[in-house]
């Protein structure tokens, strides 16, 4: 006779066989990159090329002024991995009405930093943003996880539309011929800079520091991180965003030490007292900041804390 218990207990075994049948597989990988706000009359979109991994944490930060047991405690404590720096790509586009924008345009086919990067075509793409739509690319500075992605991987254009943007210092150092002799990783960053770079020059205005882009983007002189860095200032309708590009390159040991130095710093001594400028204003003026290399999406608050900053992240919001 079967009985209620018999009868459960066959249904769960069914239902767990059933189960271990329909094990779904791991699927991978990531959707793409886009987070839209609005800034006054703006419509922003922060748009991902993807991520990058810089190893080791020290001396990558740190140098010859912190310890490598100060770097590593640093991330424990802040529970990151202490064996790698994961820092992210976040371009950002401003569509002003008049003009569509783009600060920074990303690493582009290349693996120069891995192979984690090079989505920004399809993150627009995710985001309704046709790249031909783009006016204007305007640059922080010519590294090449900010510059090289106006090329696709023929050497053609994927802004075929846009003029380009950027600081007269760093066009001409990043593709001076003569640097070419520069030691490594300086010389293959050069030579992939004036490989994007040289065939657009025509294209190319150069940026004077406190210029406006188009109204309402006035860029900012921050140099340090490059001879000609500059940050990007947006304002609309009273609110205000700062677009950091490499004054701070990750969101927590750049913040809470900004005098230690940074291994891809031009000027490291200028470097940390434009850092501690910066985010000292930032945290005065309570200024939203866009941090390039900052968890995605990068956009959030600085505030003092102890020696240095901390980073408050702006909830995400929906619509």
């Amino acid at each position: 006779m079967l009985t209620r218990r018999m009868a459960l207990g066959a249904g769960v075994a069914l239902l767990g066989a059933g189960a271990a049948q329909a094990a779904a597989p791991m699927r991978g990988g990531q959707v793409a990159g886009w987070y839209r706000f609005r800034l006054g009359a703006f419509e922003c979109t922060v748009i991902s090329d993807g991520a990058i991994n810089l190893a080791p944490p020290y001396p990558t930060f740190g140098g010859s002024v912190a310890t490598e047991a100060e770097v590593t405690e640093a991330l424990r404590a802040a529970f990151l991995p202490t064996d790698r720096l994961p820092t992210f790509v976040n371009c950002l586009v401003v569509n002003t009405g008049p003009s569509l924008v783009l600060l920074d345009a990303g690493v582009g086919p290349k693996p120069a930093f891995g192979p984690g990067t090079g989505r920004l075509p399809a993150s627009l793409a995710a985001a309704g943003i046709s790249p031909a739509d783009v006016d204007v690319v305007a640059f922080t500075h010519a590294h090449a996880d900010h510059s090289w992605g106006i090329a696709d991987a023929a050497g053609a254009d994927v802004f075929p539309n846009a003029r380009f943007l950027m600081t007269g210092a760093d066009i001409d150092f990043w593709t001076a011929e003569a640097n070419l002799a520069l030691p490594e990783p300086l010389r293959t960053l050069v030579a992939g800079t004036r490989e994007v770079v040289l065939p657009r020059r025509a294209r190319f205005g150069t940026l004077a520091t406190s210029a406006e882009v188009v109204p309402g983007i006035r860029a900012m002189p921050t140099h340090g991180h490059t001879l000609g860095h500059v940050s990007f200032l947006i304002e609309s309708e009273g609110q205000r965003l700062l677009a950091m590009g490499d004054v701070a390159n990750h969101a927590v040991l750049a913040l809470q030490r900004p005098d230690w130095p940074f291994g891809f710093d031009a000027d490291p001594a200028i470097a940390a007292a434009t850092r501690r400028r910066v985010l000292d204003m930032a945290a005065t003026d309570r200024l939203q900041v866009l941090g390039y290399h900052f968890p995605w999406p990068g956009l959030g608050h600085v505030e003092r804390r102890g020696q240095g900053f901390a980073f408050v992240a702006s909830p995400w919001t929906w619509g």
